[in-house]
């Protein structure tokens, strides 16, 4: 299983920080979660595509700039999961 690991608002809609799940690829991961934690996923994915501005890291690596949702996970690896972040000086 790979270790997901939640920020922001996201760790509330999961009610933890980190989860251990199973999948081959983020997508998959993102499948499994949606049946323990519905709420959470709908967040992250609108329809079949992350939403804009969520950010989700493979060992530290933007999947955007891998194979997207198609990227592959091993079981020792960790997923970061980003919700947007707004703010600063206006």
């Amino acid at each position: 299983m790979a270790l997901v690991k939640l920020f922001g608002n996201l760790r509330q809609l999961a009610g933890s920080s980190t989860l251990n799940v199973d999948g081959k690829t983020v997508s998959e991961i993102l499948s499994t979660l949606r049946l323990q934690h519905k709420s959470l996923v709908d967040h992250i994915l609108d329809g079949p595509n992350l939403r804009p501005y969520y950010k989700i890291m493979v060992n530290g690596h933007d999947v955007s700039l891998a194979q997207g949702l198609d990227t592959p996970v091993q079981e020792e690896d960790v997923v970061a999961i980003f919700p947007p972040i707004a703010g600063g000086l206006e």
